[in-house]
């Protein structure tokens, strides 16, 4: 059971949250606002509402404690830059 969800497609939701963090870390050190991320993150998938999916990246990546939010800065945790520098390929 466990190797049919790791085998399983990302969906949507799950490549935004990937797009988003990596393109809040490669960003470094320069501060991104939320809508600079709505702009430039385009993982080129579905035909949903991007901005509602980077939205929904964001709120997700924030629960999980890889995002802080500052008014509409958006900011990786220092559990996030940390977890960048291991070697987890």
């Amino acid at each position: 059971m466990q190797a049919e969800r790791t085998a399983e497609a990302f969906n949507e939701d799950d490549v935004y949250e990937q797009a988003v963090l990596a393109h809040v870390l490669i960003s470094q050190p320069t501060v991104l606002r939320l809508c600079d991320l709505i702009r430039e993150v385009k993982p080129g998938i579905g035909d949903g509402n991007p901005r509602e999916a980077v939205e929904r990246a964001v709120r997700e990546l924030k629960r999980v404690g890889l995002l802080h939010q500052q008014g509409e800065c958006v900011l990786p945790t220092p559990a996030a830059v940390y977890v960048r520098g291991m070697d987890l390929g």
